[in-house]
């Protein structure tokens, strides 16, 4: 811990030890994680950080919600959907499973956690069962990775009511090592100043001994979850191409995005191609959203998009035995 500069002790962000603690805290306090958790997560896993994680399940629970039939509601909408009726993706749940933890935990919800690192496999699975969700949350292996990312991992027949994503950022290792290497000097500079005005609580410690900053993701994360080819936007892209093929067989499709500059040619991307029906209605996108997200001084913007009109998400909720 440090002082910060209302004088308050607070958390070290520069100290990857003390975010994975904390983190870890949060998950045991509010969510009943067993608290193992962090000590399952391999050394260079990305360590999730628990609001912004648990923002996006509520965001998907808000927009499930509006499918539901009001039953006499005054805002013309039933309760948030609960129980294992309801069944989502997560595209690349990490080693971490964080997505589906909360999911599970908070809304019943059965969840598919998808990955291509079978390192990252072997640890959700693991913490699935520390927790007990083994009858509610499907870890499955993507081996097609090259190819697709529904292919491989959803079964034949099998319908999800929404999938989620946190992708990779940055486009390539360069890139990320160069953003954090301004990162790393920036917590540097902000922690040399407050030693230099005493303000560092010393012989306090969380969780186990400081990685240096100078070399570590203070959120950590492997390769996999931090670059792509063409990082952020090519990975979403490949989800909205793909997901035309399978707009019968999702209500809502969904992507963190966590540059601004990446959104507006996602949500250009997104819209374009529509096609006709023979009925002269449109078979492509039918509806975008667009939910701004901020929790600490972090901003992102959750970028959703459907296949399907109002009325054919209430017929889907319906059907689907919502409830």
């Amino acid at each position: 811990l440090i002082m910060g500069p209302a004088g308050r002790k607070t958390v070290d962000w520069s100290d990857s030890a003390a975010v994975r603690a904390l983190n870890t805290a949060l998950l045991v306090a509010d969510y009943g994680v067993n608290p193992t958790y962090s000590d399952m997560l391999p050394p260079r896993a990305l360590c999730p950080p628990v609001p912004g994680r648990a923002d996006y399940v509520h965001h998907i629970a808000d927009a499930l919600q509006k499918a539901l039939p009001d039953n006499g509601a005054r805002d013309g909408v039933g309760a948030v959907p609960r129980g294992s009726a309801i069944t989502g993706m997560d595209i690349g749940t990490g080693a971490s499973c964080i997505y589906p933890i909360i999911a599970s935990s908070v809304y019943g919800w059965r969840m598919i956690a998808s990955d291509i690192n079978s390192s990252s496999i072997s640890s959700a699975g693991e913490i699935v069962a520390a927790n007990g969700h083994g009858d509610l949350i499907d870890v499955r292996h993507q081996e097609n990775s090259n190819r697709s990312i529904f292919d491989g991992v959803l079964r034949v027949g099998e319908n999800i009511d929404f999938a989620m994503c946190n992708p990779p950022i940055y486009p390539s290792m360069e890139a990320y090592q160069a953003e954090n290497a301004r990162k790393v000097r920036g917590l540097s500079k902000k922690k040399h100043l407050n030693r230099k005005r005493g303000k560092v609580a010393r012989n306090t410690q969380v969780g186990s001994p400081s990685n240096s900053t100078a070399s570590s993701n203070n959120f950590g994360g492997t390769d996999c979850e931090l670059w792509c080819d063409g990082g952020e936007i090519a990975f979403v892209k490949r989800i909205m191409t793909e997901s035309e093929r399978y707009r019968d067989r999702c209500l809502w499709f969904s992507s963190l995005v966590s540059r601004k500059d990446s959104l507006t040619t996602l949500e250009s991307f997104v819209n374009s191609g529509q096609k006709n029906r023979n009925d002269g209605r449109s078979h492509g996108v039918q509806t975008v959203q667009r939910v701004s997200m901020g929790t600490g001084k972090k901003n992102s913007t959750i970028l959703m998009w459907s296949f399907l009109d109002e009325g054919e998400r209430r017929d889907w909720a319906r059907m689907r035995n919502w409830g």
